[in-house]
């Protein structure tokens, strides 16, 4: 059977890659659709979500902005076949995670409980190229996530997103070196985290290329710390050319601002964020609520 990730199939690989180039690079009102209802979006909704997902592995939703709340974007995953959340540090009961800049807790003596303001998503420091659970067990990896603001920063907070099948053709169409080694098991290794004395997380290791049910996930975090990549000279230049390529561009990065009323749902695709400022009332300071999941949007 053809397979276009097989590095042995260059006639699957080629047919796939014109496929996924023969269209043209997303843009904010391409990839956007209106939802009237955000908790029950029609079928001619979930229609055109889908359509987007499967040509970018994202798609950009407009709601009402009294409309963004943790019930209704659960009820949306759940209406796009999302069910398996996620739980992950600092998310509710529901999976359901706030993302904004939290204060410094003062250090007492004791061990404390981990700290939002530790975790750089939870400030209002850049976010560098990463894929969402990155540091997940292999089996628990983040196949999806929804991410909708309620209220954006007074400025700032701009997300960059590229399709991971697009960075695994500018790697392999520079060489097929560059995707054996991003795919061997051992490729990238995120270490325990311990916060004041406690374990808060295991170590990971893992590639950064996969195939779970046919479809490519990747793995990855831009960081420089608390990341280990296999020690090789493949490794290397696969990393090297990763990063290159985010700090060149891409035609088909989508770069976007989200509104109080935007969302993206994607099938956790490569994502980054500048940094931003929040104002002195509620209205002017950043909160976005975000779902990750662990299957796909079909």
């Amino acid at each position: 059977m053809p397979n276009a990730f097989d590095l042995s199939d260059d006639r699957a690989y080629r047919s796939w890659r014109a496929r996924k180039l023969d269209q043209d690079p997303p843009l904010s009102e391409q990839l956007a659709v209106e939802i009237r209802r955000l908790s029950e979006p029609s079928q001619a909704e979930r229609a055109a979500l889908r359509e987007r997902v499967a040509a970018y592995n994202v798609a950009l939703v407009r709601v009402r902005p009294e409309d963004v709340t943790p019930e209704a974007i659960l009820a949306l995953g759940r209406a796009l076949g999302l069910t398996r959340t996620d739980d992950n540090l600092f998310a509710d009961d529901r999976a359901v995670s706030r993302i904004a800049a939290a204060p410094q807790l003062p250090r007492g003596r004791e061990p404390a409980p981990a700290n939002r303001a530790d975790f750089i998503p939870y400030t209002n420091k850049p976010l560098r190229w990463h894929t969402d659970g990155y540091y997940n067990a292999p089996e628990d990896q983040v196949l999806a996530w929804t991410l909708f603001c309620a209220r954006p920063a007074r400025e700032g907070g701009v997300n960059s997103l590229l399709d991971p099948e697009v960075a695994y053709i500018r790697l392999r169409d520079a060489t097929d070196s560059h995707i054996a080694a991003l795919a061997h098991p051992e490729a990238l290794r995120i270490p325990p985290n311990w916060q004041h004395g406690r374990l808060i997380r295991p170590d990971s290791v893992g590639p950064v290329f996969s195939i779970r049910d046919g479809y490519l996930h990747m793995r990855y975090s831009a960081r420089a710390r608390n990341v280990i990549w296999r020690s090789s000279a493949e490794t290397t230049a696969a990393r090297d050319a990763l990063t290159q390529l985010f700090s060149v561009g891409d035609a088909f990065t989508l770069t976007h601002r989200l509104a109080a009323g935007e969302g993206f749902i994607t099938n956790n695709v490569l994502h980054s964020r500048t940094g931003f400022s929040d104002g002195d009332t509620v209205a002017s300071q950043r909160l976005l609520y975000r779902v990750r999941y662990r299957e796909r949007i079909r």
